[in-house]
């Protein structure tokens, strides 16, 4: 489904409004699928939010772990999980709005 995300932590800390406000929203296609990750050896639960108008699928932002709904009405929802940027891990939460 075509959504605009937000982002509302950076290296798991929350950011404030003002940062929040500066923010454009990403557009892509969610999707949430159970897959096997190799790193912790087990299935999870995987937000990505691809970039489908070119050739091949590409992630705009890092796939969001152990994702989980939290909150959804009336076109939005709010998902948090776990980015994984290379060897490091931090909290994360998603605001969604379909686009």
């Amino acid at each position: 489904m075509k959504v605009k995300v937000r982002t509302l932590r950076h290296q798991g800390q929350s950011l404030n409004q003002d940062d929040l406000r500066k923010l454009p929203p990403r557009v892509g296609e969610l999707r949430v699928i159970e897959e096997r990750d190799p790193a912790l050896h087990r299935q999870v639960l995987r937000a990505r939010l691809l970039d489908i108008t070119r050739d091949a699928e590409r992630d705009i932002l890092p796939a969001l772990s152990d994702a989980r709904l939290v909150f959804a009405a009336d076109g939005k929802m709010t998902l948090i999980g776990t980015e994984r940027n290379e060897r490091v891990e931090y909290g994360q939460t998603w605001s969604v709005e379909v686009a």
